[in-house]
């Protein structure tokens, strides 16, 4: 049984996984990418991120349909998430040798906010291992598919400028609309749910 203090500090770290804390700056990037000119990067990214997105929604749905008890029943969204996001962060801060040693402190800090991540989800109750170690998988996956397509170049400033404005008028209408609550666990659930009430009455 956990004690309170740590279960708030693990419910805490769990939101640093949570899709409408992390997943607007990821729209905002795209954006902030295409305005300055890095097509090909926000089309890399953009493309990474659904495929992570596509991976975590469409395995919830099979799984969820085709569950009859176990430990894997809903991979982990937050953890794959996380690894997606974080582990982005510290790839493309990877790429950017200007940073230096600092390069190294981003890397070691994005991988121990995955790490993080990924135990509180099976510590708090929210999923099993299993179910966490497949959202791991997921958001690695991507991270490798995006570090192999993602390179950075020098730009004017002005130009940074404007994407940057681009970006966080993106990332404001992300949080808007994931504030509406269309894409949770619950509805997940309930399309899994009808699937299987589908196929019994078929």
């Amino acid at each position: 049984m956990l004690g309170p203090h740590v279960a708030e500090f693990l419910y805490t770290i769990t939101r640093f996984g949570d899709a409408n804390l992390i997943a607007p700056p990821v729209c905002g990037a795209i954006a902030a990418l295409w305005v300055v000119g890095e097509r090909r990067n926000a089309g890399a990214l953009a493309l990474a991120f659904a495929l992570c997105l596509a991976a975590i929604v469409f395995s919830k749905v099979l799984f969820m349909f085709v569950y009859r008890g176990g430990p894997l029943r809903s991979p982990s969204g937050h953890t794959a998430l996380a690894a997606f996001v974080y582990g982005s962060l510290a790839v493309l801060a990877w790429k950017r040798e200007r940073l230096g040693a600092l390069r190294h402190v981003i890397a070691a800090l994005c991988a121990a906010i995955v790490l993080a991540v990924a135990v509180s989800r099976y510590e708090i109750g929210g999923h099993s291992r299993t179910e966490t170690a497949f959202g791991l998988i997921y958001g690695i996956a991507a991270v490798l598919f995006l570090e192999r397509r993602f390179a950075w170049r020098p730009h004017a400033r002005a130009s940074v400028a404007l994407s940057a404005a681009a970006g966080f008028v993106v990332m404001l209408a992300a949080y808007f609309v994931l504030a509406l609550g269309y894409f949770d666990e619950d509805a997940i659930s309930d399309f899994a749910d009808w699937l299987r009430g589908l196929a019994a009455r078929a």
